[in-house]
């Protein structure tokens, strides 16, 4: 890989930070319930600091661990890296944490099998951040979240996908022109946009062939394909995850191709209602530098404002689909998975949830309009 990629983090790296942090500091202490060994797992670990003296994903996952064991939790790290000489760097940036965290050499791929089987008795956070799109094959990492789901373990992942460059790859294997926008610099890593990659490498890489026809679609703009193909690569893991949910990182607001997406996936509702209100906080902070942050108006685009209406229908449409009542909790699952996810934190759904209780438009079977997760909901009065 580029030797320059540690020296400097990229400003929008800050956005994977972020969530990591975030994430693993209410995560923890919840799966801890399940009475199981936790793992945290940073794929693509790299060095552990940049060369400016900003932490990297080893770095962060270890004070999540520190804190946590203090408190007596059985929780590990395992840090994979294939490059040599980041790997020295990494296993010495990690040596005052060795008792409960492993450096480990090799690829991704090499470990997946020992990951399959730890995922058996552990309970089990992947963080994977590639340098290469190519380290992303997709039957190898479900073969761990399969042996996860059939140990019934509690597995979930947060993974860095830069859809563009597999974008950019699938347009060159198909001896097809290139609909990249001019506005946007595709952050490469260790890719190059322009790369040949064989169509047999790029199946493994989606799961499937299906990104060949997306692809070769003419009627779909370059950004409407990246959509496209996301679309389909989440089905391929809701196989495996109740809950996937895609988040689209940019440099700039203006411009039409994301830097490259998160995707987050667990199979537990507290997993993604966590990460929901996380990824709302991010994406708001994102607006906010660009659009009212020290300046005199607030410009903040039209599109990035849920007006209350507008949630209020949402709820209302949820139920017009809904044959029976449903929970508070339900509801709200079933709203981030409608469009509102990242764009709405639990607080303010319970807030419009509140209102339309006093609204008359729904009602609860407790007859209250102060009420929790588990009461039932319904938009016709209870008998």
């Amino acid at each position: 890989m580029d030797s320059s990629f540690f020296q400097k983090k990229r400003p929008w790296s800050h956005y994977k930070d972020f969530l990591l942090q975030s994430y693993l500091d209410p995560y923890i202490p919840k799966v801890a319930k399940l009475k199981r060994p936790i793992l945290l797992v940073d794929c693509f670990a790299g060095r552990g600091r940049f060369e400016d003296g900003e932490r990297g994903s080893p770095l962060i996952i270890v004070e999540a661990i520190r804190k946590w064991r203090r408190k007596g939790m059985n929780i590990t790290g395992r840090f994979i890296e294939a490059d040599i000489e980041n790997f020295a760097v990494l296993n010495e940036a990690l040596n005052p944490h060795s008792d409960y965290c492993q450096a480990m050499v090799g690829s991704f791929e090499e470990h997946l099998p020992d990951l399959a089987q730890f995922a058996r008795q552990n309970t089990v956070f992947l963080y994977v951040d590639p340098y290469t799109v190519k380290g992303l094959v997709f039957d190898q990492m479900k073969s761990v979240y399969d042996q996860i789901r059939n140990a019934s373990s509690s597995v979930e992942i947060l993974m860095n996908f830069n859809v563009a460059i597999f974008m950019r790859w699938a347009l060159a294997a198909l001896k097809r022109g290139s609909e990249m926008p001019d506005e946007e610099a595709i952050e490469s890593m260790a890719d190059d946009p322009n790369e040949s990659v064989e169509h047999r490498t790029l199946s493994d890489i989606a799961g499937g062939e299906y990104w060949a026809e997306i692809a070769a679609n003419d009627e779909l703009s370059f950004v409407e394909k990246l959509q496209a193909f996301i679309g389909e690569y989440k089905k391929r893991m809701q196989g495996s995850f109740q809950f996937v949910n895609p988040f689209w990182v940019k440099e700039k607001y203006h411009h039409q191709v994301s830097k490259y997406i998160l995707i987050f996936a667990t199979r537990h509702p507290d997993g993604v209602r966590l990460m929901n209100d996380f990824m709302c906080q991010a994406r708001r902070k994102f607006v906010a530098k660009q659009f009212s942050d020290h300046l005199l108006f607030d410009l903040t685009p039209e599109e990035e404002i849920v007006e209350p209406d507008a949630l209020k229908d949402g709820i209302a449409a949820v139920f017009a689909q809904s044959q029976t009542c449903i929970t508070r909790l339900e509801l709200q699952l079933r709203l981030l998975l409608r469009g509102f996810f990242a764009r709405l934190t639990l607080s303010e759904i319970n807030k419009a949830i509140a209102e339309m209780l006093k609204e008359g438009r729904l009602f609860s079977s407790t007859g209250r309009t102060r009420i929790n997760n588990t009461v039932l909901l319904s938009d016709r009065p209870f008998s």
